[in-house]
């Protein structure tokens, strides 16, 4: 599962949303930032940076199978 947090530290702003299109939209309403944060089922968590905008949103995990960047 990814989290998505919206923060906004000007104005004490901060919302964690599950999908991306809904933290972008917070994101532009509140001229805030937005960070991905990758959550394995054991709990364990993986800051994979900071959400985009205007560009592409895929991330690469590192120390999985995976071979490509993408949107798992």
């Amino acid at each position: 599962m990814k989290l998505y947090t919206v923060i906004n530290r000007e104005t004490d702003y901060q919302e964690e949303f599950t999908n991306l299109n809904e933290a972008k939209k917070a994101m532009r309403e509140h001229n805030a930032r937005g960070f991905i944060t990758k959550i394995w089922r054991n709990g364990d968590w993986e800051n994979l940076g900071e959400i985009k905008l205007k560009s592409s949103n895929k991330t690469f995990v590192a120390n999985t199978r995976q071979t490509k960047p993408s949107y798992n």
